[in-house]
């Protein structure tokens, strides 16, 4: 996923406003200052900027009926060995602190419950001290959430909008099998699924990938060069500090009262900065 970062309204990065040994900003190869910051990469803060930067548009390969729709950047990046149909959803990027989080590879499901309620979730908080960060961050997401209602022509729920001190994220464990799915293998390794429980449900349903969890280790060197490593979401704490990609959810469903919709953040990535 391609991601955009979120601004202060003096113009600098909230990445850059956390205390020092808390910041994550070259290690994800962010331009330095100086050079270029191209425009997908900033959140607007205005509708007009929010309207030029993002669209709803309809994801075609979508396997679930429901959600179809994605919020699209508008001025995609150009990678010369993709393809012009490759569309880019908006990743936006946030910084905080765990709360709490279940990123088992089976996430909340257990054998007997229907798989397309199963998640992965993790959730952030600012921190002692740290609120006027965090609070920007979730004031960012809300505007965004509020274009996408505005985008469909559908009133946000009102109970959405409420002030909540937390941002909640998830990811759906489960794909539903279709035939331009059902080749693919699943993505539980060894150890994911002791017990085999998801083997009770794989001919409709099936894990196909899994939450990316990492951190990043320095160069003895240069602490700004360095590699990033893989790591068991089982070892993530509460009042660890992380990097995350947060997407957007979509869910548009018919109704006899009319059309639904639910838009919800989802995980793309999970990176440990400081634990």
């Amino acid at each position: 996923m391609v991601f955009s970062n979120i601004e202060t309204a003096a113009h600098t990065w909230l990445a850059d406003e956390w205390p020092e040994h808390l910041q994550f900003r070259t290690a994800l190869g962010i331009p330095m200052d100086g050079e270029d910051i191209l425009n997908h990469m900033v959140v607007p803060r205005t509708d007009q900027g929010l309207l030029s930067w993002a669209y709803v548009g309809t994801n075609h390969s979508a396997t679930d009926r429901s959600r179809t729709l994605r919020l699209m950047y508008k001025n995609p990046p150009l990678y010369k060995n993709n393809p012009p149909h490759v569309i880019y959803p908006v990743g936006v990027r946030v910084q905080g602190f765990v709360d709490t989080c279940n990123l088992r590879p089976l996430g909340n499901w257990k054998r007997g419950s229907p798989p397309s309620s199963a998640l992965q979730c993790i959730v952030l908080s600012g921190g002692a001290g740290l609120d006027h960060q965090f609070s920007q961050y979730k004031a960012a997401i809300s505007e965004i959430i509020t274009y996408i209602y505005r985008c469909l022509n559908v009133h946000r729920p009102t109970s959405e909008v409420q002030e909540r001190s937390t941002i909640f994220a998830a990811r759906r464990v489960f794909t539903k099998i279709n035939a331009r799915n059902c080749h693919l293998p699943s993505a539980l390794g060894a150890g994911d699924d002791p017990t085999n429980d998801s083997a009770s449900v794989e001919t409709n349903w099936k894990v196909l990938d899994k939450v990316n969890v990492g951190m990043f280790v320095p160069d003895d060197v240069d602490p700004t060069d360095g590699a990033f490593v893989s790591m068991d979401p089982f070892h993530l704490r509460s009042g660890d500090f992380v990097d995350v990609c947060l997407g957007f959810d979509i869910v548009s469903r018919g109704s006899r009262g009319g059309r639904t919709v639910q838009v919800h953040l989802t995980i793309d990535h999970i990176l440990l900065v400081c634990g």
